[in-house]
């Protein structure tokens, strides 16, 4: 019991959103990897790259016939395997329960309160803009903003799992259309 506990603290310590947040350039940094933008459609809500690779994990509304999310399954995640030809692939268990998992409850109307298996220090309101688009938002260095990109940066060489660095969240500020930008150091 205690090898799995030390397992799922290793991969929550080592995967999305934990620690401290902490100001910072972050030009530098996404820049030297020049990994694909993944397609965008309207029922896209944001991914997350680390620098590992150029795999990316997705996440989508789930949308009903009628264009509104689907409440009992509102929000997709798979990978995009670019560094295997691009294909999608289903989270592995592991995956989806320790690490980039997500679980939504309803909000109000239809939107959904996003959490990550992985921590529940960062929480994301899932709904529908007026135009149709699917929405991500969150607190993103203490602005309101759209969620767009998560970017893991990671050291190989550790047991079994790479080192987590840090974690940086890119987005747009819903009221000015500024980008925004934290920094997580792990």
């Amino acid at each position: 019991m205690t090898l799995f506990y030390n397992y799922k603290s290793l991969l929550v310590a080592g995967t999305l959103l934990i620690s401290a947040v902490t100001g910072g350039d972050h030009t530098a940094t996404v820049k030297e990897y020049n990994f694909p933008v993944p397609p965008h459609t309207n029922r896209t809500l944001f991914y997350v790259q680390r620098s590992s690779n150029s795999n990316t994990v997705m996440y989508d509304v789930n949308l009903l016939p009628n264009k509104t999310i689907n409440a009992e399954d509102p929000v997709s995640v798979y990978w995009i395997r670019y560094a295997e030809n691009g294909q999608k692939k289903k989270l592995n268990y592991i995956e989806r329960v320790l690490a980039y998992g997500v679980n939504c409850k309803p909000f109000h109307g239809n939107a959904f309160l996003l959490h990550f298996n992985a921590s529940s220090t960062k929480e994301v309101l899932v709904a529908m803009d007026s135009k149709g688009q699917a929405r991500a938002e969150m607190s993103i260095n203490k602005q309101k903003s759209y969620l767009e990109k998560i970017f893991v940066t990671v050291t190989e060489g550790g047991w079994r799992f790479p080192k987590v660095n840090y974690v940086e969240f890119f987005g747009t500020d819903v009221g000015t259309g500024q980008k925004t930008y934290e920094k997580m150091d792990i």
